[in-house]
């Protein structure tokens, strides 16, 4: 067990990863730590932490998140078990809550919130970045969201800032096709929050905008009892302002 715990970590250290490698490894930890872990153990326990931690990165490095899904709860149990070892509850907490986030769980998300202490939620940037999140989802501050990644307390949250970005994306597309005849591409890719122009006539083909000189044209339907309206002077100017406080912090 000794042995390949220490050939996993060397493997995790590693840049870049092998993923396969270490699939691997974790298969041949779980083999070796059986179906028995002795938690009174420190030898076992640290392996049987490290196997859980790992195991937790490398599915959201795969996008694997059924996965991802198992070893969270398998992290939380341990570290119920063997809080001595918790060094990186915050983090495995952290990303739980991202998880949740991205995946529209808000029942969960606010049940797992509900058992980390209040000055942790504000002042632990492992959780307190989820948390603003989901206050700048619930508010339609989208421009948050992209901001945040730009001063995320681990790069695992990357992945699933951009799950949340896609659904943003698609529910802002989804809104303009249906309430706007005309619009400029410049004012897409602000509404869209893309960085560049590129971006947004990427996305726009992929969803097989028309394209009328530096305008997309839409067939809007006619007949819609409640028709779709998005504001749009309020998310450009919204998205000029935080970028200008971005530009401030940086």
């Amino acid at each position: 067990m000794s042995a390949a715990h220490k050939n996993l970590l060397a493997l995790w250290a590693k840049e870049p990863k092998d993923l396969v490698a270490v699939e691997k490894a974790l298969n041949d930890l779980a083999t070796a730590i059986g179906g028995c872990n002795d938690f009174n153990d420190q030898q076992s326990a640290l392996a049987s932490k490290d196997l859980y931690e790992i195991s937790v990165l490398l599915a959201i490095l795969k996008h694997d998140f059924d996965t991802f899904d198992d070893y969270i709860n398998q992290a939380h149990t341990y570290y119920t078990m063997v809080p001595e070892n918790s060094e990186n509850k915050h983090l495995m907490t952290g990303l739980h809550l991202m998880f949740l986030l991205a995946s529209n769980r808000l029942s969960d998300f606010h049940m797992l919130l509900e058992q980390v202490p209040q000055k942790e939620q504000t002042s632990n940037a492992y959780i307190s970045t989820p948390v603003r999140l989901e206050q700048s989802l619930m508010e339609g501050a989208y421009n948050k969201v992209v901001l945040t990644e730009k001063n995320i307390p681990s790069p695992f949250y990357s992945v699933f800032i951009h799950i949340m970005l896609d659904t943003i994306r698609r529910e802002i597309a989804s809104s303009i096709e249906k309430s706007f005849k005309v619009l400029t591409a410049k004012d897409a890719t602000v509404m869209l929050l893309f960085d560049n122009d590129q971006q947004m006539l990427q996305y726009a083909e992929e969803r097989k905008w028309h394209l009328d000189g530096e305008r997309f044209v839409f067939e809007v339907e006619v007949a819609q009892e409640k028709p779709v309206n998005l504001d749009t002077v309020r998310i450009a100017t919204q998205t000029i302002f935080y970028a200008k406080q971005l530009e401030q912090i940086v």
